[in-house]
Order: C-alpha cells, then structure tokens, then sequence
C-alpha cells in the first residue's frame, strides 16, 4: 500500500523548492504553528506533504 499522501493541485517547481528548502533547514513542525519557537521558520502540513513524496530526491 502507498502511505505517500495525495497533493490535489499538485505541486508546481516553486512551490516543491520552497518546500524542499525549509524542510531542509532548521525549522519547526506545523503541529507548532500556534508557538514562537526562536524565530525559526514554521513548515505547513502541504509542505510536510511535498517533503514526504519528494524529499528522497526522487521527483514522484
């Protein structure tokens, strides 16, 4: 079974690049959204999601 989650639109390159980009870098999770946590960018859940079906290089 396929746990990737479904991105309905999908994702455009901009929008795979900013996702990629601050899930690779010193962030804070969504569940986290409500909290300042020392300034550090907050991811969404679509980026989470962009991050679980293209984060392992692979584009799809």
């Amino acid at each position: 079974m396929n746990d990737k989650p479904i991105l309905d639109p999908p994702p455009d390159l901009v929008e795979l690049a900013e996702a990629l980009d601050i899930m690779a870098k010193p962030h804070v999770g969504s569940g986290w959204a409500n909290l300042n946590f020392d300034g550090l960018p907050c991811t969404t859940p679509r980026q989470e999601a962009i991050w679980k079906i293209y984060g392992n290089g692979e584009l799809g």
